[in-house]
């Protein structure tokens, strides 16, 4: 494994363990194996790098919820599927989900991935929408019905407050994500 990829999985995991503000980059770097001067070849400072453990986190997250919603049959499917796949990827991807519970670096919204990986699932949206099988709802709406009693379960069980795993629960979550957005509940 190369050397800056070293460095970004051991700072996900130092970030997620300890917290941003109290990880150091001394802790990174001897997590990683690395030295100073490679540290510093590849990052500039803790706030990049930072940046860099966000980023890659939300890409991963992006793909695989773009991926089951994308190639969904049907918007109950896409919806349910949404759900599902977000639980499933917090249980897999601990760090990476603590690392985007954690505050959002400035750039992050704004940057070309994620205003693609938007404009698909809007797209997606409101085609459903127009089709009468979904809400015609503002997106942003949309968005805290559809994932954010996932997100929320999925916050407190990082945290160690729950203990039943986020997928043990996802039908549930999924069905109750349905029940909101559909426009029809069979």
């Amino acid at each position: 494994m190369k050397i800056r990829d070293r460095l970004l999985l051991a700072a996900e995991r130092q970030f997620a363990e300890r917290g941003t503000l109290e990880t150091t980059l001394t802790q990174i770097r001897d997590a990683a194996g690395a030295s100073v001067g490679a540290l510093y070849h590849h990052f500039p400072d803790k706030a990049e790098l930072y940046r860099e453990v966000w980023t890659h986190a939300l890409a991963d997250y992006q793909e695989h919820f773009w991926v089951v919603v994308g190639e969904s049959t049907d918007a109950r499917a896409g919806v349910t599927a949404g759900v599902t796949e977000h639980l499933r990827w917090v249980t897999e991807n601990q760090y990476r989900a603590k690392v985007l519970t954690s505050a959002r670096p400035p750039g992050v919204r704004d940057s070309d991935s994620n205003r693609e990986f938007l404009r698909n699932v809007l797209r997606w949206w409101r085609t459903h929408a127009r089709y009468g099988a979904v809400r015609d709802l503002e997106f942003d709406l949309v968005y805290a019905l559809w994932l954010g009693p996932a997100q929320e379960y999925s916050r407190h069980w990082l945290g160690g407050e729950i203990r039943t795993a986020p997928t043990d629960i996802a039908r549930d979550l999924a069905d109750a994500a349905w029940r909101a957005l559909g426009t029809t509940n069979d």
